[in-house]
């Protein structure tokens, strides 16, 4: 069973993805600064994610020197589902609220289910809202592509040669 916790802290947000009682991520997202400390099994960056667009806002992921690696934009009207890209690869989420919230992420279409799992909060008045799980679903989805469970298509560039 894969479990996100999730703690609200003044100013951050801290969560702890667990894969069978083993923590594979961890994620304190600090809105102010539009920052990201995320660290997996191999890996510790810090990402910036921040939102661009005028009416339509879409989360945007760049790496520790300002490079755009991938986006997330939510459907029109809603705040639980949309797309994520990352580095060119390209997926579906929903996040479903029920008694026990979810986070599902597809490859194309609902029917290919590539990972979900189950967010805990840590006071029961919190409940999931668009802009807050939008760093969240980013970090997954970046761990998902660091671990090879979404994979997209090779893009090979031409060469001319004269």
């Amino acid at each position: 069973m894969n479990i996100v916790s999730v703690k609200n802290i003044s100013g951050q947000q801290d969560y702890i993805l667990k894969e069978e009682d083993k923590t594979v991520l961890k994620l304190r997202y600090k809105k102010e600064v539009h920052t990201a400390r995320i660290e997996t099994e191999t890996e510790r960056r810090v990402l910036i994610i921040d939102d661009e667009g005028l009416l339509k806002t879409k989360s945007v992921l760049k790496n520790e020197y300002g490079i755009r690696i991938g986006s997330l934009n939510y459907d029109n009207f809603s705040d639980t589902q949309g797309s994520v890209d990352i580095e060119g690869v390209k997926y579906r989420f929903m996040v479903k609220n029920g008694e026990v919230p979810e986070l599902n992420i597809y490859n194309g279409s609902r029917r290919n289910l590539v990972y979900s799992c189950q967010l805990v909060f840590d006071d029961i008045s919190s409940r999931i809202k668009g802009s807050q799980t939008a760093s969240l679903i980013i970090a997954v989805s970046w761990y998902l592509f660091l671990k090879g469970l979404i994979k997209g298509n090779p893009a090979f560039n031409e060469a001319i040669i004269l």
